[in-house]
């Protein structure tokens, strides 16, 4: 729960993946954001698969077949994932590994980042630089913001929506925490209900 972006899309010239990355991770030092390039064979058929490990987490383990960029512009938001396959579509590690068994997908999946918890500049940061990159990099990313920016360019809403959104799920943990420890499921679905239909008054 919470706000996020949503894109996909393709690299117009492949020629140019190296370009693009360099100028993402150019952009990433300055701002001091973290991030990663991969830069793997494309004529290698992806082999990704998850794995168990030792300590109960999941792994990626195989070969991605992607390049391209990953980054983070602040420690509470999610990653951005600028990894392109061989077709040149947008994908992550995660995809890669999850559709190995079934063929590598070359249509365009969507992605998301939430940037709820991150505040609207974070999410303002990641617009316009994707909205750069679409028109030299990307002429047919798509994208779909909940916090309606990239249509809008709306400060003011996009940060309303964030605040009523935080405050929603600040009133669905509370509810949470008040249950009985001996709750059913039924009695947990019960609540959140409750505090959504609560919400939805405010709002109306």
């Amino acid at each position: 729960m919470g706000l996020s972006l949503h894109y996909r899309g393709s690299l117009t010239d492949k020629r140019a993946v190296h370009q693009l990355v360099e100028e993402v991770e150019d952009i990433a030092k300055a701002m001091n954001w973290k991030y990663t390039i991969l830069d793997e064979d494309w004529s290698k058929a992806p082999t990704a698969g998850l794995d168990n490990t030792d300590t109960g987490g999941i792994q990626i383990t195989g070969t991605l077949a992607l390049k391209g960029i990953s980054f983070q512009v602040h420690p509470k938001c999610e990653w951005v994932y600028l990894f392109f396959n061989a077709s040149c579509v947008i994908s992550s590690p995660v995809q890669v590994a999850m559709s190995a068994s079934e063929g590598y997908p070359a249509h365009a999946q969507w992605h998301a980042v939430k940037t709820q918890f991150a505040g609207p500049d974070a999410h303002v940061a990641i617009v316009r630089l994707l909205r750069y990159l679409k028109g030299k990099y990307l002429h047919d990313l798509e994208v779909t913001d909940e916090g309606k920016y990239w249509e809008t360019g709306d400060y003011e809403y996009l940060k309303a929506q964030i605040e009523k959104l935080g405050m929603a799920i600040e009133m669905v943990g509370m509810a949470l925490e008040n249950l009985d420890q001996g709750s059913s499921e039924e009695d947990i679905v019960e609540r959140i209900e409750q505090v959504l239909r609560e919400l939805r008054r405010r709002d109306s």
